[in-house]
């Protein structure tokens, strides 16, 4: 049942993000007057669909996204029905600027579906661990890591990782992962000081840097007569220590407290930036707290506003990944998933409390990653095309059917190297066989 579940969700996943970006250029070729002789939502064989002018609109057998087919697009130059060329709604007659247009529509649209599903999200209310969204206060230093070793703490606030600023624990974790192996300048605040500490990242199995810091875990809500409501602890309030081992999720907790043989357990805690010990004894090895989260339910032009920033905030860490691996200061194997990694954050997500939100999020996390691979500049991608457009709108010319064929040809082979890497990177990172591939 895991499997299929996996399965399932990795189908639905990918099919709404190629769907949504194939139909970005279905309906741009379609303002446009030119004849689109297929859009289908999966390949292979048409199981079911209709008609809209010369458009076959079908549902096809295998649903892994779908594709759209032009009259006379550079992959089809003997058009299907050749008693319709002349008539200069074939792709190849149109002015330069609409074709330009049609093939910048995909990616646009993997844009749109990104800040449409936020938004969705945004009005319903979708909670998320807090921790991404909290300053970046350190919870637990791990023994014997690079920040013990340069005298982090936990209760340190990182300021700033090598010169920028970063205001949430997001910034910080991903700013960490794309320094593997490398000297990193943090400044941390300690109480009312400002401090400058050297640490130098490791590298995890899955090639990202870290540093050996987890965020501080909050307190969401405390049960009203529940024994740590008795015991003090208040809402907002950072759990360091449980039975003096460091917390470094909420997931933690329950463990910790089930562990002990009965009896009070001392809880260390950090309140206002001061830390403070606290006795609690659990009752069927509860306290009664629950995680700190962040639901906003927003209305909709709030929500869009929202959605907008939440998009662009993907791109922007999408481009500094993207920029880490061009300078190879990032492993392929932290920054790149294929269908393997897909499906398994999939499943995970298909199996959480909160199923379809998750799936959502996830849907709007990749399309913005789907939307800017498009445009690298190598056919047979989007931005392929665009770059062979925008060259013969430099030289005012097209180019020969010979040039564009190498270049096609060029590209194609650097994108299966391509996606060579991205399929080691997925089975590198298999319990199976990851210990045999380096």
């Amino acid at each position: 049942m895991s499997s299929l579940t996996t399965l399932l969700s990795f189908i639905a996943v990918l099919g709404i993000i190629i769907f949504f970006h194939e139909f970005g250029h279905f309906i741009t070729a379609k303002a446009f007057g030119m004849r689109v002789f297929i859009f289908s939502f999966g390949f292979g064989r048409r199981l079911v669909g209709f008609k809209w002018g010369d458009t076959d609109c079908r549902v096809s057998l295998i649903p892994l996204g779908g594709y759209v087919k032009l009259e006379g697009e550079p992959e089809d130059h003997i058009s299907e029905d050749t008693a319709m060329l002349g008539d200069g709604r074939d792709f190849t007659s149109r002015p330069r600027w609409q074709r330009f247009i049609v093939y910048l529509a995909g990616p646009i649209f993997n844009g749109i579906l990104a800040i449409a599903v936020f938004t969705g999200l945004f009005m319903i209310g979708y909670g998320v661990d807090a921790v991404l969204r909290d300053r970046p206060v350190i919870g637990v230093v791990q023994p014997s890591s690079p920040a013990e070793a340069a005298g982090l703490q936990a209760g340190d606030e990182i300021l700033m990782i090598d010169g920028t600023p970063k205001k949430d624990w997001e910034d910080v974790l991903v700013a960490i992962a794309i320094r593997p192996d490398r000297p990193i300048q943090l400044r941390v605040r300690r109480g009312t000081e400002e401090k400058d500490f050297n640490v130098r990242s490791t590298v995890v199995a899955q090639g990202a840097g870290q540093i050996g810091v987890s965020p501080l875990v909050r307190v969401g809500q405390v049960v009203p007569g529940a024994p740590a409501e008795r015991a003090g602890i208040k809402a907002d309030d950072g759990i360091l220590t449980v039975a003096g081992k460091p917390v470094t999720s909420f997931g933690d907790i329950p463990a910790l407290l089930t562990a002990q043989a009965g009896g009070p357990v001392a809880i260390r805690l950090l309140r206002d930036g001061v830390p403070l010990e606290i006795s609690v004894a659990p009752e069927s090895g509860r306290i009664g707290i629950t995680n700190k989260t962040i639901e906003r339910k927003l209305g909709l032009f709030p929500a869009v506003e929202e959605a907008g920033a939440a998009t662009w905030n993907l791109v922007r860490q999408t481009f500094q990944i993207l920029g880490g691996l061009v300078t190879a200061s990032i492993s392929p194997k932290a920054a790149l998933a294929g269908p393997l990694g897909i499906a398994k954050a999939s499943g995970d997500a298909a199996r959480s409390n909160a199923p379809i939100a998750a799936l959502m999020f996830l849907v709007a996390t990749l399309s913005v990653s789907v939307g800017i691979l498009n445009l690298f500049p190598l056919p047979p991608l989007d931005g392929g095309h665009l770059a062979v457009l925008a060259a013969e709108g430099v030289i005012r010319r097209d180019l020969s059917l010979q040039v564009k064929t190498w270049i096609m040809n060029a590209g194609a082979m650097v994108l299966f190297l391509l996606i060579g890497l991205v399929l080691y990177s997925d089975l590198s990172k298999t319990s199976l066989l990851q210990k045999y591939l380096p």
